[in-house]
């Protein structure tokens, strides 16, 4: 069975040293200068939260993009007022009521990480209103839905192994038509592991998605069989 590593994909918040040098009434100049003894002392490489960004002359200069552990490290060393507005800022972005000041993805991360929460829970009731959708179906539409909103690949897709048909594509093989194809299979419980899986698919009478039944080969053969009078083997 596929595992969905769903809730292992995360987006994750920082703070920038221009805007901790703000906070703090600090020169950034400083502030870099402290972060950068901070990842000394930490055996840290500078590269892992390295950036840059243009300034007013439009040259490009260094800074810093800090996650909740590492500036927390940093403004222990600073006096009270100082770490009371930072962890006041801190505390904005996890509540949302504020979103980072600068985003290397263009994005806000706070942002990001909300829309990927919401784009989890949407696939669980997707899920949970499909419940025939076979693995193969959920890692697929989790990949499709959660990727874009990661920027990553999160949850990779699927290698097919095996080829699916509709209704249609049996029973333009088989002469008959997708209805009795459906109706046959319905009659004799094909609509099982053994002869395909449930994907999602567009409804033919509205825009909602809607489970929708694939045949395997095995399928394809078993409803030769009983189009020809056969029993199932």
């Amino acid at each position: 069975m596929t595992s969905l590593n769903i809730a292992k994909a995360r987006s994750v918040v920082t703070m920038s040293s221009r805007e901790i040098a703000v906070l703090t009434g600090k020169r950034h100049s400083n502030v870099v200068r402290d972060i950068e003894n901070m990842l000394s002392e930490l055996e840290i490489s500078q590269l892992k939260f390295e950036s840059a960004y243009t300034d007013e002359q439009g040259k490009k200069r260094k800074e810093y993009q800090l996650p909740y552990r590492e500036c927390e490290i940093l403004i222990t060393g600073y006096d009270v007022k100082r770490r009371a507005a930072v962890i006041d800022r801190w505390t904005a972005l996890e509540s949302g009521e504020a979103i980072p000041a600068k985003s290397n993805s263009g994005l806000p991360e706070y942002r990001r990480a909300r829309t990927l929460k919401l784009s989890v829970e949407a696939v669980h009731q997707l899920f949970d209103m499909m419940p025939n959708l076979s693995d193969l179906s959920k890692q697929c539409a989790a990949a499709n839905i959660i990727n874009p909103v990661a920027g990553f690949e999160a949850i990779p897709l699927p290698k097919l192994e095996e080829h699916f048909y509709t209704a249609g594509q049996v029973g333009e093989m088989l002469g008959a038509s997708a209805q009795k194809i459906g109706r046959i299979s319905n009659a004799n419980n094909l609509k099982t592991d053994q002869y395909g899986i449930y994907v999602m698919d567009k409804s033919a009478y509205s825009s909602k998605q809607v489970e929708a039944f694939r045949y395997n080969a095995n399928g394809v053969e078993a409803l030769r069989h009983l189009i020809h009078g056969a029993d199932v083997a």
